[in-house]
């Protein structure tokens, strides 16, 4: 597959990386030249005598420790610099191919709204029940809206206007202030990512690549925070603060099971990157941090795994045709197919509330012989981790020589490779085929013409709201007449898309970490989804604008702190 974000100039910047990326794990990361970096790695530190897990020198001394490589970290790194902060490193779990957290392989929209007052109103009824004290809401919306200068200007990238949700829900309560946008008008493709790494280059940032953040260094009685220690024991020193940007826990399955279980998805599959293993909930946890919206998450509808027949690292699939069916662990259908068109970031209006799709344990994507002709992947190719790191199978063969997906010529054949009773599929099949062939309506309505509120018709590029401007519902899925599924058979396993999970630590509007009494724990910020202000349902490119907002007063917090070490 063509890596067609991959330019010649971005080529020079990753070589560059790896080469400062390398000096460093040569040096054992006591990087020469840094500011507050001791020449003897022996002398004791300033005051030997604070409490706390201080270990007798320090491997790296910097003034301000970055924890996480996307949209969030990178920000944080940037505005730490660009407020004078001397030296500023950022850790990164990954190796540097890898490098970029979910933002690098994310569609890179931001949702910059025109107006604070507006962007609140909307937010907080998206939020629904879920309520954040308003001075929160306050400086989420400030922030937000403060991104389109602070890109711009103070960073002069070039943004165009987004052609989807703007705004994702219209009728909305201030959904006619909200924007999005990309830089310099390009969808995915680490659109993003790749002009803030190569700022966070510019400015001097160094970054440490395979440096798994795993503890806090801090004082046990005040708490206060004075570094970072990595899983391979390396330690580093943060003079004036350290800001967790580490992402989420989509990649942790047994947090995912914790968290997600309530919500009827203990086993969803991830869009994402693999490396955000949630290691900022457990070092928010060590320090006794609060934490907030741990089962608030972004999907997208069903995907399918990319990479292997056992890692949950997925892509979305898009059937050709409809001679195809969803069935559950029981090997019965469902669902409406189609109506994943409706859904929004994973949830689909019920009842008058957003409850996330339900996409069952063990459920498959059955098709038959026109669909399985047609490669199910292949309609997203600019986002995603198994698109933009090349990693993933592309084609049905593929997956088919990988064990993901199963190819047959009979329904009980297809049954014993997927696992279930040959009759149980069978009776389901033949229970969808007969009611095509005698005329009889669907049990799901499927086929049938599907109206819903808050939709945006990208064709047209405005809001699909028939008749007024706000509250009327619209057609959403044409009729259609409905397909037999005839052999040869085609099965895959499918799970709710995780995009990205929206719990960690609480943080107040200067992007302090807050203890369980809400107090700031001194020196530790936090910035982009972990720890996110949505606890519910959010606006397209939400994420995204938040990691840049969060990140940005972080690291401007962090580099305005004096250092703790002064003697």
């Amino acid at each position: 597959m063509k890596k067609d974000f991959y330019t010649a100039e971005h080529e020079d910047l990753s070589r560059r990386n790896f080469l400062r990326g390398s000096a460093l794990a040569a040096a054992g990361l006591a990087v020469t030249g840094m500011a507050g970096c001791s020449s003897n790695p022996e002398e004791p530190l300033a005051d030997a005598g604070i409490n706390g897990n201080l270990p007798e020198s320090w491997d790296v001394e910097t003034d301000v420790v970055v924890v996480g490589l996307g949209a969030a970290g990178l920000s944080a790194a940037i505005a730490a610099k660009m407020s004078g902060a001397e030296s500023v490193v950022a850790l990164e779990a990954a190796p540097e191919e890898d490098a970029g957290g979910t933002t690098r392989v994310s569609g890179d929209m931001l949702m910059i709204p025109d107006d604070v007052d507006g962007a609140i109103a909307y937010q907080t009824e998206l939020n629904g029940p879920y309520t954040v004290e308003p001075e929160l809401m306050q400086a989420w919306a400030d922030g937000v809206v403060g991104n389109y200068e602070w890109l711009t200007e103070d960073l002069d990238f070039v943004l165009g206007d987004a052609t989807a949700a703007r705004p994702e829900f219209p009728g909305i309560t201030g959904g006619e202030h909200i924007k999005t946008y990309y830089v310099d008008g390009i969808c995915g493709m680490s659109s993003l990512w790749i002009p803030l790494m190569e700022k966070s280059d510019e400015l001097g940032v160094e970054v440490a690549y395979e440096a798994r953040a795993t503890e806090l260094i801090y004082n046990y009685e005040t708490k206060e925070v004075y570094g970072v220690r990595t899983e391979d024991g390396r330690t580093f020193k943060g003079r004036r603060g350290v800001v967790l940007a580490c992402g989420g826990f989509s990649g942790n399955p047994d947090m995912l099971q914790d968290y997600m279980a309530s919500m009827g998805c203990p086993k969803p599959f991830a869009l994402g990157s693999p490396y955000n293993v949630g290691d900022g909930v457990r070092m928010a946890q060590q320090i006794g941090a609060q934490l907030w919206h741990m089962n608030s998450y972004a999907a997208s509808s069903y995907n399918v795994r990319a990479i292997s027949s056992d890692s949950p690292t997925s892509n979305i699939p898009y059937p050709v045709g409809i001679d195809y069916i969803l069935v559950n662990g029981e090997g019965e259908r469902f669902m409406y197919e189609e109506t994943r068109s409706i859904q929004r970031h994973g949830k689909q209006k019920d009842r008058g509330v957003w409850p996330l799709i339900p996409i069952p344990s063990g459920s498959h994507l059955i098709m038959g012989g026109q669909c399985g002709a047609n490669d199910i992947f292949g309609a997203i190719t600019y986002m995603t981790w198994p698109v933009i790191m090349e990693k993933g199978y592309t084609t049905n063969q593929e997956l088919i020589d990988a064990g993901i997906m199963f190819k047959a010529d009979t329904i009980e054949e297809l049954a014993d490779k997927l696992g279930y009773p040959a009759e149980k599929l069978a009776t389901t099949l033949k229970k969808y085929n007969d009611a095509i062939d005698a005329g009889e309506p669907d049990e799901f309505g499927r086929g049938t013409e599907v109206y819903a509120s808050n939709l945006f018709n990208a064709a047209e590029g405005t809001d699909a709201i028939a008749g007024d401007e706000h509250g009327t519902e619209s057609l959403a899925i044409e009729a259609f007449p409905l397909q037999k599924i005839e052999g040869p058979f085609y099965g895959t396993e499918i799970a709710l898309g995780l995009l990205n999970t929206q719990g960690g630590a609480k943080r107040d509007g200067k992007s302090q970490v807050l203890d369980l009494s809400d107090n700031p724990i001194p020196r530790l910020f936090s910035a982009g989804e972990f720890g996110s202000i949505y606890a519910y349902m959010y606006n397209g490119g939400g994420n995204i604008s938040e990691a840049v907002s969060t990140g940005r007063i972080a690291g401007q917090g962090a580099a305005a702190l004096e250092p703790w070490d002064v003697a």
